[in-house]
């Protein structure tokens, strides 16, 4: 399963890049484009984002704030790399991995 691992001043956090990808999905294909939830144009946004190494990430921080997804990460250890003040400011704590 691929998951964003994502450095956060209360330690690293796991979350499902298949959650990113349908968040960005219901905004491309459904608020925007008018299609239907899991539609074939849907389903291209999600494989769109699930096939990209960088997609998801950006979506994240362009368009979201932690606050969003907390709830549906999963801390994986306490190491912190980030401080509040550089925290989802960039790219550059964010990393596409399989879990």
């Amino acid at each position: 399963m691929k998951v964003i691992l994502i450095d956060t001043p209360k330690g690293q956090f796991h979350l499902p890049l298949q959650k990113v990808a349908e968040h960005r999905a219901d905004y491309y294909a459904c608020e925007v484009d008018g299609h239907e939830k899991n539609s074939p144009e849907w389903k291209e946004e999600v494989d769109w984002v699930m096939k990209d190494n960088f997609e998801g990430i950006a979506w994240l921080i362009n368009n979201t704030n932690w606050d969003e997804w907390e709830s549906s990460a999963t801390k994986v250890n306490d190491k912190v790399n980030v401080t509040d003040d550089d925290f989802w400011c960039s790219s550059d704590g964010f990393e596409i991995v399989e879990a």
